[in-house]
């Protein structure tokens, strides 16, 4: 059973959020060839969501790192031809931006408010 009332839901939120955006932009530029390696990332970060939902600190940690590196290749690929690729990455890339915040928050916070969650 998932508990949805951890303390990485809002996290997981985002981090699933980006994970159906990775779908989507392969979508809206007609499944191009050099945009198909979404797909199977978006898959992951739909696996990291559920996991994240779970509880799992250590995947917190490294979700926390994935998404600051993710943002970082969706930024470089925003101007990349089509215009509708650049957009679907600049969702991608605030998707995993508020994912990062959302874990950064949940992980260094207060031990007792944690608690208390």
């Amino acid at each position: 059973m998932i508990d949805a009332r951890g303390p990485y839901r809002g996290g997981a939120l985002f981090v699933g959020v980006s994970g159906l955006l990775h779908f989507i932009a392969p979508a809206v530029t007609g499944f191009a060839a050099d945009t198909l390696f979404l797909i199977p990332v978006g898959a992951l970060y739909l696996l990291i969501a559920y996991v994240l939902l779970r509880g799992s600190r250590l995947m917190a940690y490294i979700a926390f790192l994935l998404m600051m590196l993710g943002s970082c290749f969706a930024i470089a690929s925003i101007w990349t031809p089509p215009a509708a690729f650049g957009w679907a990455m600049a969702g991608i890339a605030v998707a995993d931006w508020l994912a990062a915040i959302a874990l950064f928050v949940a992980l260094w916070r207060n031990k007792a408010a944690m608690a208390e969650v």
